[in-house]
């Protein structure tokens, strides 16, 4: 299982076909901005 945030290196085409070449996985996108499901997204205003 892999959970997946929208960060731009996340979203070339190489990492889509890796993705896509793998049955096995399952990939769960995060919105764009969801500090409640990744609270790590508060911090980064701040560093």
């Amino acid at each position: 299982m892999l959970v997946w945030d929208n960060l731009n290196t996340h979203l070339t085409a190489g990492m889509r076909r890796y993705i896509a070449d793998r049955d096995w996985l399952t990939v769960f996108q995060l919105p764009s901005h969801a500090p409640d499901l990744n609270p790590v997204e508060d911090i980064w205003s701040v560093l």
